[in-house]
């Protein structure tokens, strides 16, 4: 299990094409950069939370990395807001 702040960094997991976290309860605070497809970062769990994968009650998401883009635009969705942010090297997406 993670916690509301790991990223795809921070659980040294930037290799791996794909893998599944399961979210504790509440991951509505952390930093996030971008909109469906967001920074290696970024804190996986408020990033699925903004996408509408999880809700505030957490659950198991799935994890699929992708290369880095030239710009990461920030929304507000879900009750969370993301940051924009240039270009990054690596990037993921969250799905169920």
């Amino acid at each position: 299990n993670v916690s509301c702040t790991d990223s795809v960094k921070s659980l040294n997991k930037t290799a791996t094409m794909s893998f599944s976290v399961v979210c504790p309860v509440n991951c509505t605070q952390g930093s996030v950069w971008g909109t469906n497809t967001y920074t290696t970062d970024s804190a996986i769990c408020v990033a699925a939370v903004h996408a509408g994968i999880v809700k505030e009650q957490g659950g198991m998401v799935k994890v699929s990395l992708a290369s880095g883009r030239p710009s990461y635009k920030g929304t507000f969705r879900n009750g969370v807001t993301t940051s924009n942010w240039g270009s990054y090297q690596q990037s993921f997406k969250v799905s169920p």
